[in-house]
């Protein structure tokens, strides 16, 4: 077996199996409404929920009250003036509640209207679904469905990744060690729409990379029909991801061919994105931020065009470093922190995968994924500042770290390779970097969650 798979599966799946059962209910970020929606969708509502009329949709009692937002903030973190001085703060949970919240049943019948839950497309919580009609047939409370929608939804990502892995006849460290973050592994063992959505942008990545390697006037039409396949992906997943289709600029091919397959590529991944974003308008969800509003932003946009692009750059300024926490192991709603050594261990760990095995892409195609990663984040700053930002503000509100993982590969692909003497030493130190920031953020996580 490949040992990048080999170690991914190991790695993932042992952290991944710990954080799915020892993380409380409803503590990774927003499951509790990603649980809500899953639900619904396993019940056949595959729409979004809003203020439309028609659009309206109750879930069980017991899920939304099975556990409010987790706000375990320490003193340091209320202290350290980075958090609102009016943010909620919950208390540690007592393990024998959380095991006792296992038993009972989901009162399905038992209602509570809903204003807004997620807004993303039903694609992501396809592994989910089966595992909710189980805990439904079978009765189970609203903490035992949970957790069987985490084992499944764990079990599909590792399985995706696995595949996708084999896929990349290169740069396979990279995609192993990215995926085998600890925010990675935490999100992948909780009901949420990040797993998928990295699962489809590397598998592009991959995709990409193979046509890449072939060289010129090798790809074929079954190569191309998996490429569009995996573009197609990329607009079926959380939004924001849909430009990385220009890397098919990076295939060296004729001009006019290669134009040709990334615009195809591109349609593929921005028409569904385009068509579910009308879906999400016509629901008419409240606003996430006080003040925003897309149609007055666009306008306010139009007669400032570089207010935008001062609002990236004063933003990257102020958050840059919290958001390469975000990247690496500051879980659950921002309130499970890793020390900043861990931090850079972890980053360390990411961009030294990058030079563990000779690097099959010449530099041109290597540039334009990395240019292609530029582009797809200022698409997500994009999103952010005409969705969630009020109109006319310097300060670009909702980007997170976590959103950047799924770029980690484009941006890392220009690294070249270490010299072959130092490959074997850089592996081993590699994954034992990685599997140190996972034990950490794992015994951060049980230290800030539990009463122990």
């Amino acid at each position: 077996m490949d040992p990048a798979r080999l170690t991914f599966l190991a790695v993932g799946g042992l952290f991944g199996l710990f954080f799915a059962l020892a993380t409380p209910p409803h503590d990774p970020p927003d499951e509790a409404r990603h649980h809500a929606r899953a639900w619904l969708i396993a019940q056949g509502r595959l729409g979004v929920i809003g203020e439309a009329p028609g659009h309206a949709a109750s879930v069980p009692r017991s899920i939304v009250r099975l556990h409010p937002a987790a706000h375990h903030y320490s003193d340091e973190q209320l202290a350290s003036g980075r958090l609102p001085p009016t943010s909620p703060r919950t208390g540690p949970h007592d393990p024998a509640a959380v095991r006792a919240e296992l038993r009972g049943s989901l009162s399905r019948y038992d209602l509570q209207p809903v204003l807004y839950v997620t807004a993303y497309p039903p694609t992501v919580y396809a592994p989910y679904v089966p595992a909710l009609w189980i805990a439904g047939a079978l009765d189970l409370s609203a903490a035992a469905g949970l957790l069987l929608a985490r084992l499944f939804g764990l079990a599909a990502w590792l399985a995706g990744m696995y595949a996708v892995l084999g896929r990349a006849p290169a740069l396979r460290w990279l995609l192993c060690a990215a995926a085998l973050l600890p925010i990675s592994v935490f999100q992948a063992g909780s009901v949420s729409g990040d797993p998928l959505t990295q699962l489809a942008v590397f598998w592009w990545f991959a995709e990409v990379v193979r046509a890449v390697a072939r060289g010129s006037g090798a790809l074929g039409s079954v190569d191309g029909a998996r490429l569009l396949a995996a573009a197609l992906a990329l607009g079926l997943v959380k939004p924001g991801y849909a430009p990385l289709a220009l890397a098919c600029l990076a295939l060296p091919r004729p001009l006019v061919p290669r134009l040709a397959l990334a615009a195809a590529a591109l349609a593929a991944a921005a028409l569904p994105t385009l068509l579910w974003a009308s879906v999400v308008a016509a629901a008419q969800q409240p606003a996430l931020f006080p003040g925003a509003d897309l149609a007055g932003q666009l306008r306010h946009t139009l007669a400032h065009p570089f207010a935008f692009l001062a609002a990236v750059a004063g933003t990257t300024a102020a958050l840059l470093p919290a958001w390469l926490e975000g990247l690496v192991g500051n879980l659950g709603h921002f309130d499970v922190e890793i020390p900043a050594a861990a931090t850079a261990l972890g980053l360390a760990a990411v961009a030294a995968s990058a030079a563990l095995e000779r690097n099959a892409l010449p530099l041109p195609a290597r540039l334009l994924l990395l240019a292609s990663f530029f582009v797809t984040t200022l698409a997500v700053f994009a999103m952010a500042y005409l969705g969630w930002t009020p109109v006319g503000s310097d300060k670009i509100q909702g980007v997170q770290g976590r959103y950047f993982l799924p770029l980690l590969p484009f941006a890392l692909a220009a690294v070249p390779a270490a010299p072959p003497a130092i490959r074997r030493g850089l592996r081993v130190a590699v994954v034992a970097a990685l599997v140190a920031v996972l034990a950490i953020a794992a015994t951060a996580m049980v230290r800030t969650y539990y009463a122990l």
